[in-house]
């Protein structure tokens, strides 16, 4: 089966036209999983906050609704990468993505992994102090610094797909 699907995309290849149709397809599916993988890295940060937010509210109620606040935000931020914009403009889109445009989202791309991560690990941290009861007011702002780094660049994101962005 393999091997005569390799024969079907050499032909396919050969066609004119068709190979930077494929090849922008290949661009939309590389989009949606690396997508998906922020997505996923984000719904874990969601996860552990919301288990934090319960064992906060055992001894630190306004903290809690500090943190529940930032929660929604988190939630909200996570919606926009999973229904995000494809890296990828049909053939009559107003807007086309050149080549440059893809590699500036990937740029921007690795960089929203870097941020979810950070984002995960903090969430993670702050759960450690949260099981050990310790006062974790203080560190909201740091969580919501976090949170609006990756806004931003993926508001980056968007204008480079919209192009909007030079």
């Amino acid at each position: 089966m393999s091997r005569r699907k390799a024969v079907l995309e050499k032909l396919l290849d050969v066609l004119p036209g068709f190979k930077g149709y494929r090849q922008r397809e290949y661009v939309r599916e590389d989009d949606r999983l690396i997508r998906e993988h922020i997505a996923k890295i984000l719904m874990d940060a969601v996860r552990s906050l919301e288990d934090s937010i319960s064992m906060l509210v055992e001894y630190d109620y306004k903290a809690a609704d500090l943190y529940n606040e930032i929660l929604r935000d988190l939630r909200l931020v996570m919606d926009r990468v999973k229904w995000a914009e494809y890296g990828y403009a049909p053939h009559f889109n107003i807007f086309k993505i050149d080549l440059g445009d893809l590699e500036k989202m990937k740029e921007i791309d690795g960089g929203l992994v870097d941020d979810a991560e950070k984002i995960l690990d903090f969430i993670g941290n702050l759960k450690k102090d949260i099981l050990l009861k310790n006062p974790v007011r203080d560190k909201a702002p740091e969580l919501i610094k976090l949170i609006d780094e990756f806004k931003q660049l993926l508001g980056e994101r968007e204008k480079v797909i919209r192009g909007w962005m030079e």
